[in-house]
């Protein structure tokens, strides 16, 4: 466990209320708790409302679970959390992603990548860097492959990461 975050991580046995469930959720389903969840165990309620969002955000869906991570990665590039950007590489490599289209989510030419991929992924890129001047023609791309509840879906998941990305830096929270 890394001791360089700016604020406590607390340890399983210091783990309090809504947290005690979540920490055994993720020890059970991964082998150990993430050290951002460590940290945000040091508000019980925050971690449980945030790992319940994370989990319906980023699970199945109605848009493909490697499509949302894809983002994921984008956003994390775009923000340079080196923590998120680990953990999202071996997300995709568990859900299957070759290695030269997780390399290619993050290239200009997108080359490998489907219309779909690309689409979500330009906008997440577009999300991140100014939400509120998204050009047209990622919308008008957008909409050729996701309708309006797949693009809430993909929303919540780029604003998702854009949030874990700055908590994490922010508090100074490292990979394991």
């Amino acid at each position: 466990m890394s001791d360089s975050s700016k604020v406590h991580v607390v340890k399983d046995e210091e783990a309090a209320g809504p947290a005690v469930m979540v920490f055994q959720k993720f020890n059970d389903s991964k082998g150990n708790v993430p050290n951002w969840a460590r940290v945000m165990a040091n508000r019980p309620e925050i971690l449980a409302q945030f790992a319940g969002l994370l989990s319906t955000t980023m699970g199945p869906g109605l848009v493909e679970q490697d499509n949302k991570w894809k983002c994921a990665y984008a956003v994390s590039h775009i923000n340079k959390c080196q923590y998120c950007i680990g953990v999202v590489e071996g997300m995709l490599a568990q859900l299957g992603v070759a290695p030269e289209h997780i390399t290619d989510v993050v290239t200009d030419e997108k080359g490998t990548l489907k219309p779909d991929e690309v689409a979500a992924v330009r906008y997440a890129e577009a999300v991140t860097k100014d939400a509120v001047e998204i050009p047209e023609e990622i919308w008008t791309s957008l909409k050729e492959h996701y309708d309006d509840a797949q693009i809430v879906e993909l929303t919540a998941a780029i604003s998702l990461f854009n949030y874990i990305n700055r908590f994490n830096d922010a508090l100074g929270v490292l990979p394991e």
